[in-house]
């Protein structure tokens, strides 16, 4: 899936640079992978993170990285030109704390990407679905990983405020996933959570469902929120 995955940042990085931003501010940057093919096009790159090695992964590559969480951001009002969330909105555990601490920092716009099913289409509804299922064994691990949302439930914190325009795109290139590759995948997870019967039960009538209407790598939601618009 990582390949259609690229695709889908590559758009997103242009899609921030359109607004040429001098300063951009990456909520949840991790190791950098958004962040460091901007660094030649936006004049001050900054990211935050709760995972201390990672900050301090990109402060050793010049990089201003901070540890923070999305809901607490430690700079003032309107700090820079644009906030970006790449892949970060599903892994947030109060996403509108997270989106109103993104307009405050942010003097221009908010721009964020994150995954996106097409649920019109079955092989989508059994990506969906798997997805759920991958997600139930990482939050038993402790991670915060949530359920995709939608384009309304991203802006939905924001329409209260004043003075925003928006717009966004959801974009799918299809390919599809061979369900032998989705089984390897799942065997490993199960792996990991112990061989749980109920884990594995679900699993069953997933393969089933996949070998009937397939499965397909997951679509993305592309979207700007303009501050002040």
């Amino acid at each position: 899936m990582a390949g259609v995955e690229d695709v889908y940042r590559s758009e997103f990085r242009q899609r921030v640079l359109a607004g040429r931003p001098r300063s951009l501010l990456e909520v949840g940057c991790g190791s950098g992978t958004f962040l460091r093919p901007l660094r030649n096009d936006v004049l001050r790159l900054a990211g935050v993170d709760p995972d201390a090695d990672a900050v301090d992964a990109l402060a050793m590559e010049g990089f201003e990285a901070s540890v923070a969480s999305a809901e607490s951001l430690p700079f003032r009002d309107g700090a820079f030109d644009v906030v970006a969330f790449s892949y970060v909105p599903h892994h947030c555990a109060d996403w509108a704390g997270a989106l109103r601490e993104a307009m405050r920092v942010a003097r221009h716009s908010v721009e964020i990407l994150d995954i996106w099913f097409d649920e019109s289409v079955p092989d989508q509804v059994v990506a969906r679905d798997f997805d759920r299922w991958c997600k139930v064994i990482d939050r038993r691990g402790g991670m915060v990983h949530g359920e995709a949302l939608s384009p309304g439930q991203l802006i939905a914190p924001a329409l209260s405020s004043g003075g925003i325009a928006y717009d966004y795109a959801c974009r799918r290139l299809h390919a599809s996933w061979p369900v032998a590759e989705m089984e390897a995948t799942a065997r490993v997870r199960l792996a990991e959570a112990g061989h749980d019967p109920a884990l594995e039960a679900d699993l069953a009538r997933l393969l089933e469902a996949a070998r009937r209407d397939g499965i397909s790598e997951e679509g993305c939601v592309q979207m700007t929120i303009e501050i002040g618009g």
